[in-house]
């Protein structure tokens, strides 16, 4: 299959273009076909729990059924009521587990958004930077780089999060490359340094020796101290040995209450990132990238707040891939390496902490990962490819689902599950092993003080909702709202960037009271740069009121351009909308990558994609109807997919003329399933040639539904210079 080339005529090009970008608002017939109703529904309120399970080459175990797993809450049977085999990030992924909830996919979709085709997997990455060594951030950006760049496949989705917050603006799941790319760019050592710097030094694990009472690590600290402190050498032995213990202990408090300041930190982050991914579809992988960290062994908060992980991550469909950034040099006790020397204590009586030093701070990792039901990736310099066979072992896994006993939603206590295959202790079963008892939600939602507005704060709830959806980390549905972004470089040199806004609102009926009744939408579009900056900002309030005796469709389909001009860099779209008559609301966000296209720069605008509709298929490219800008980018497989881009600064020849070639591609799952030959652009009849159109079609007959990339390179073949370009679009 070729896309036909479209003869350049400046009349089309101009029109098409002033179609793409000029401010205008258009109201059209749109119909779409219902998705069926894939759930299977539960009536009693079940709680969910993933298992992967493995065999000794690390391998997935598939076939099994439900009745070989045992399930156990606190060491007493639950019966596995629904059980299903998933595929993380399928297309059916979000109807099992809702089936598994007793709830209905429809109903999360509101909140979440329609299930796309191939939804794809979203993959979370958070960095301890906290306890994260400048060396070790390094090696963590590099990697992170590599992974953006050569493992996220097209419909992956992405979000990088730093404890200390250091990413900003930039820490948002997306499935853009170069939002990725700038966010791990931005990482900077941050680590909280947790140092005693007296002499002995003291690490932290053997300050929670001390704190613990360890005698025999006591009693090195309060020779080595009097020792090596002047300050007790003229007191009499018992003193010294008083005054020296108490001055050891202090330390170890200090130490210690230091220690546990940076890990709540961390923990307290990691908690909201993972509390936040509960509005993301399906099952989620967050790898959590430390150096590690000690944690008080007696338990107490740190193990309430590790627990507490845990169970936001069952509720939010979360596993935790624990990575020690260190690798192998995490095998060597902080107190044994030469450039931070410890206390030396010839009696050996430090020895014991001093080797559980290592093990001491890869423990929190262990219990983060153990208890959601990941791995601790530890003791390896070969962090990427272990990270993508954890990525293999996350792509299926068994849904299970059991009802709880009333005891076990009662009271504060944290219960323990234990999942096993029964008969089979050659298998590795990984699955969350606990959660705490939910809190009254009812008692919440009544005293929520915007749970309803009365007719006075109508207005003031209406912003409300409005922000709720502008601010939401993933499209509102209520009201369908489709964003496109687009760029283009005007005579003046300068780059204007294009934001359309399509909403779909439900029509008000004619009545003979009204026979032509007026409908309204509000409409807020907000441009931001990579710093989180508000570049430009729109409020809008659309009327649309029919003519009298118009067929009127079900729903009234609008489509408004904003526009501002902008510098090179990464910028932020978002835009929300409301229908004030039932209060529902929708968004949208983009990203998009303005490059430096000015003069002598070669680069290309924006690709600018409609379709042509069926009806105008046999026509020829050039005749036929005008090509709207398809902002939703969703197309028929009977449309002819039609797309004009833009050149700028070809090299002109000794000839007088440019010579620059584009290939045309289109991906599905990161695989070509079109490509053209490189095709000389056409430079007949022009004077102009800082900016070069070239337009072409595509047909969609041979290409099932689906998500696919639509790839334009452009190579100026005189500078022997090159550009990309890339969209997104939709076969229904």
């Amino acid at each position: 299959m070729q896309p036909s080339a479209v003869p350049r005529k400046p009349a089309l090009v101009l029109a098409s273009l002033a179609l793409c970008l000029a401010p205008a608002a258009s109201s059209q017939q749109q119909q779409r076909a219902g998705e069926p109703d894939e759930v299977l529904r539960v009536t009693t309120e079940l709680v969910q729990t993933d298992v992967t399970v493995t065999d000794r080459d690390g391998n997935f175990v598939d076939g099994l059924k439900a009745d070989q797993f045992e399930l156990k809450v606190d060491g007493k049977p639950r019966p596995v009521l629904f059980f299903e085999r998933v595929s993380a990030g399928s297309r059916n992924e979000s109807a099992q587990l809702a089936a598994a909830r007793g709830a209905s996919a429809a109903g999360g979709a509101s909140a979440a958004g329609a299930v796309p085709l191939d939804r794809g997997r979203i993959i979370l990455v958070f960095i301890d930077d906290i306890h994260l060594s400048a060396t070790s951030l390094i090696q963590t950006r590099r990697m992170l780089t590599r992974f953006a760049e050569d493992e996220l496949r097209q419909n992956d989705q992405m979000l990088v999060a730093a404890a200390t917050g250091q990413i900003g603006f930039l820490q948002q799941l997306t499935d853009e490359r170069a939002v990725l790319r700038a966010a791990v760019s931005r990482l900077a050592p941050r680590q909280q340094t947790v140092r005693d710097f007296e002499s002995p030094r003291m690490t932290v694990v053997q300050a929670q020796a001390i704190e613990a009472n360890d005698t025999q690590v006591v009693s090195a600290f309060v020779d080595l101290t009097i020792r090596e402190n002047p300050t007790f050498a003229g007191l009499p032995p018992q003193m010294a040995r008083q005054q020296a213990e108490r001055h050891v202990r202090a330390r170890a408090s200090s130490l210690v209450a230091q220690a546990d300041s940076a890990a709540t930190r961390t923990l307290q982050s990691l908690l909201g990132l993972v509390r936040v991914s509960a509005q993301f579809p399906g099952r989620k992988v967050l790898y959590f990238i430390s150096d590690g960290f000690a944690v008080d062994p007696r338990g107490g908060n740190m193990l309430d707040r590790l627990r507490r992980v845990a169970d936001a991550s069952l509720r939010s469909g979360v596993v935790i891939y624990a990575v020690d950034a260190r690798g192998l040099s995490a095998q060597i006790p902080e107190s044994m390496t030469a450039a931070e020397p410890g206390a030396v204590d010839p009696s050996g009586r430090l020895m014991s902490a001093n080797l559980g030093e290592a093990s001491a701070t890869q423990a929190p990792l262990r219990m983060l990962a153990g208890d959601t039901g990941g791995r601790a990736i530890l003791n390896t310099n070969a962090l990427g490819p272990a990270i993508r066979r954890t990525l293999k072992e996350t792509s299926v896994y068994y849904l299970l689902a059991w009802r709880p006993e009333p005891d076990d939603v009662r009271g504060e206590r944290f219960r323990r599950i234990e999942v096993a295959v029964a008969g089979r202790p050659d298998l590795t079963v990984l699955a969350q092993r606990g959660f705490y008892p939910a809190p009254n939600e009812a008692r919440e939602v009544r005293n929520d003080p915007n749970r309803a507005a009365t007719a006075r704060d109508a207005a003031r709830q209406g912003d409300r909702e409005m922000l709720s959806a502008f601010r939401a980390p993933l499209p509102h549905t209520g009201v369908p709202t489709a964003l496109t972004l687009n760029y283009a470089k005007g005579q003046d040199e300068r780059v204007v960037l294009n934001a359309s806004v399509q909403i779909e609102i439900e029509a008000t009926r004619p009545t003979p009271a009204a026979p032509a009744p007026t409908d309204r939408a509000e409409l807020l579009v907000a441009f931001y740069d990579a710093d989180g900056k508000a570049v430009e900002t729109f409020n809008r309030n659309i009327a649309i009121t029919p003519r009298p005796g118009e067929n009127l469709p079900p729903t009234h389909v609008v489509v408004i351009n904003f526009q501002t001009p902008v510098k090179p860099g990464l910028y932020q779209v978002r835009a929300a909308s409301r229908d004030p008559k039932n209060r529902r609301t929708g968004s949208d966000v983009q990203w998009i990558e303005i490059p430096n296209v000015e003069r002598g720069n070669f680069g290309l605008s924006s690709i600018f994609l409609g379709g042509r509709p069926p009806s105008a298929a046999g026509a020829p490219a050039d005749e036929g109807p005008q090509v709207l800008l398809a902002t939703d980018r969703r197309f028929r497989r009977d449309a002819r997919l039609r797309f004009i881009v833009y050149v700028y600064n070809a090299t002109v020849g000794g000839a007088g003329h440019p010579d620059a070639a584009i290939q045309l591609q289109v991906f599905r799952d990161d695989q070509p399933v079109v490509t053209t030959p490189l095709r000389k652009i056409s430079t007949e009849g022009m004077t102009d040639f800082s900016r070069l159109p070239y337009a072409a079609e595509v047909s969609l007959a041979d290409l099932p539904a689906g998500r696919y990339t639509l790839q334009l390179a452009a190579i100026d073949r005189l500078a022997k210079s090159s550009a990309t370009q890339r969209i997104k679009f939709t076969i229904e």
